[in-house]
């Protein structure tokens, strides 16, 4: 609970705690996001055909600005609205190019002034610095280092970052970058959608590469466990960017190609099984970006109008944003570690031992599994490769000939979660990958801070599945699977799960069906879809716990403006008295908190000099 009181002259604020916080513990990145919400931010120039409600529309959380906020169309308000404006951010090029500051000049010799950005500030989300630097080179590292230390007081509420491509940076000198510069999120980009470079097609085009089985897929899972090992051991959130667009990359010979709708869905679902928090569309509309097609009107002026992928990227995005309610709030469980202490001179590593004593040393990944897919190479059928880090499980099948052969990497019942014993996948739709199955990736988390699903409960853990299957055309419903996940020992109210709906953002409770001696949770999910889960152990679903909210008062013109911070999607009631003596408190509104803060004009009571005001977290 929070409380306000309001005078006609002056504003008074003082905060009520519901239940003891160690908030201390979040760092400034992820404080940021749970105030503002899982970020899907769309790369833009000035100069591109941009329109506010075009990408509003499409569930975009922030502009991301291309170096600079004006262009041939205007200053940063014809693209942010009238102040304090849509939620934006900005890729800076150099030390020079920082938000507000000085004049600059467009690639054409236009000058141009970033001061037009600073009643803007207000609503800045993020700041990336450079991008893809040779942090490898000790002076180039060290000059990135600088300018985090020299920026970072005058940005207390932007999340500043670095980008680089995945896997650019040796090992040592990533972590020697990260205890330096102490960024506020890691970020990297890899674009696993691509078509054949050949030399002998038009535009140097070849065959489209699946991704189903494909090194790309491979890579790109490898790259975003690696960054996320990284984050989750710094205590910092992870973004990626996401690949919506097309380009022929002569010079090294790749061929980037338009996703189709289920790979941008797994491109987006699949990161966030890697605790991706924040994602950057490369980009939003460009010539060479994927939502939009250029067409030419009647006077011959070329104008760009929204295909299919904008439809499907609105869906995708909502559903994102949906997930991260709660997502947000997660972070992955421990991996397994061999249980010889031997092996451990500097103390064995937290989370739960293997029952295997020939479990390797060195950091593998358990936390999340794949049940690997099936493709055919050759006329050969095969096992999707397993990603760096990852172990295939020494149970798991060796023969992916056999129609019902199961491959999956390292798990080991009981380890992650007390229930699970069992799962496959199935080709539901059988109409692409030759109706084989696709990867399936489950990855369990836990809250973030135990203070965010109530004081009564700790440890709890959540799973969150994928629909691993992707093909380059058709819908995604074409490659829609059934995972079958088989639970045992559950009983009384744990036989129901509770899920986010992710096309609704509510938690749906889902009876589980008995099947010979266990129960059955069958989810069908279209090609790269997710959904998120938890056992009903009577603990509140993190993000649906409303935590004390904070509150502010300002006057306007129609009444109080009453500023509310709490748990964006929890429920609150908005109160009011015009005396702490009286026990009878009046409800202004009940509201799921659509947003963080969110503005309250309080246009019904009647004027007094002084009005107290509490917003009360509600079931």
């Amino acid at each position: 609970m929070s409380l306000c009181r309001f005078f006609a002259c002056c504003v008074s604020l003082f905060i009520l705690m519901l239940c003891s916080n160690s908030s201390a513990q979040i760092s400034k990145g992820n404080q940021i996001l749970l105030n503002r919400g899982l970020q899907i931010q769309g790369l833009v120039q000035p100069d591109n055909y941009f329109h506010l409600d075009t990408f509003s529309n499409a569930n975009y959380t922030a502009i991301n600005f291309i170096f600079n906020s004006t262009g041939n169309l205007g200053p940063i308000s014809t693209f942010a609205g009238s102040t304090p404006g849509f939620p934006w951010a900005r890729w800076v090029s150099d030390e020079m190019n920082m938000p507000t500051m000085g004049v600059g000049q467009t690639g054409n010799g236009d000058s141009f002034s970033r001061t037009n950005e600073i009643p803007y500030t207000n609503q800045l989300v993020s700041i990336q610095l450079g991008d893809e630097w040779n942090l490898n080179d000790d002076t180039v590292r060290t000059r990135l280092v600088d300018w985090f230390v020299a920026v970072r007081s005058n940005w207390p509420n932007a999340i500043l970052y670095h980008n680089n491509w995945g896997g650019q940076i040796e090992d040592a000198k990533l972590s020697d970058f990260i205890s330096r510069a102490q960024p506020d999120m890691l970020c990297f980009d890899t674009y696993p959608w691509e078509s054949v470079y050949d030399i002998n097609e038009p535009n140097h085009t070849g065959a489209v590469i699946p991704g189903p089985g494909s090194a790309q897929i491979k890579n790109w899972y490898g790259f975003l466990r690696q960054d996320r090992e990284y984050a989750r051991a710094y205590g910092i959130p992870l973004a990626i960017y996401r690949q919506t667009f097309h380009a022929v990359q002569d010079y090294d010979g790749h061929v980037f190609r338009d996703p189709s709708p289920s790979e941008l869905r797994l491109n987006t679902f699949a990161a966030m099984a890697f605790n991706v928090k924040s994602f950057t569309d490369f980009t939003y509309n460009t010539s060479a970006g994927s939502l939009f097609t250029k067409t030419f009107n009647g006077s011959g002026d070329s104008v760009t109008n929204s295909n299919g992928l904008y439809t499907e990227i609105t869906d995708v995005n909502k559903r994102a944003r949906n997930l991260g309610k709660a997502l947000l709030r997660l972070k992955p469980i421990y991996d397994l570690h061999n249980t010889n202490t031997a092996l451990f001179p500097n103390g064995v590593p937290p989370g739960p031992g293997s029952d295997d004593p020939n479990f390797p040393v060195g950091g593998y990944t358990t936390s999340i599994l794949f049940i690997r897919g099936k493709s055919i190479s050759g006329g050969v059928t095969n096992f999707s490769p397993i990603a760096d880090s990852f172990l295939n499980d020494p149970q798991a099948s060796v023969n992916s000939s056999l129609r019902n052969s199961l491959g999956y990497s390292w798990w080991e019942s009981g380890k992650n979660d007390p229930y699970l014993t069992g799962f496959f996948t199935t080709n539901t739709a059988a109409v692409k990958n030759n109706g084989l199955h696709g990867d399936g990736v489950i990855a369990w988390l836990t809250p973030l801070d135990e203070s965010m699903d109530g004081p009564a409960y700790s440890n709890q853990v959540y799973m969150l599945v994928v629909n691993g299957l992707t093909d380059p055309t058709g819908t995604s419903a074409d490659c829609m699977q059934t995972i079958v996940l088989d639970f045992s020992n559950l009983s009384g109210s744990l036989t129901n799960l509770i899920m986010l709906d992710p096309s609704t953002g509510q938690l749906i409770t889902n009876g589980l069906p008995a099947f010979s001696t266990k129960r059955r949770l069958s989810l069908n999910l279209n090609g790269g879809d997710a959904a998120l889960l938890k056992f009903n152990t009577g603990a509140p679903f993190v993000g649906f716990y409303a935590q004390a909210a904070q509150l502010s008062a300002q006057s306007m013109e129609n009444g109080p403006a009453i500023t509310i911070r709490g748990t964006i999607g929890a429920h609150y009631q908005l109160q009011t008295t015009s005396s702490l003596s009286d026990t009878n408190w009046t409800t202004l509104t009940n509201l799921f908190l659509p947003a963080s803060p969110y503005l309250f004009v309080d246009t019904i009571s009647s004027p007094v000099n002084q009005r107290y005001y509490r917003a009360i977290g509600t079931p």
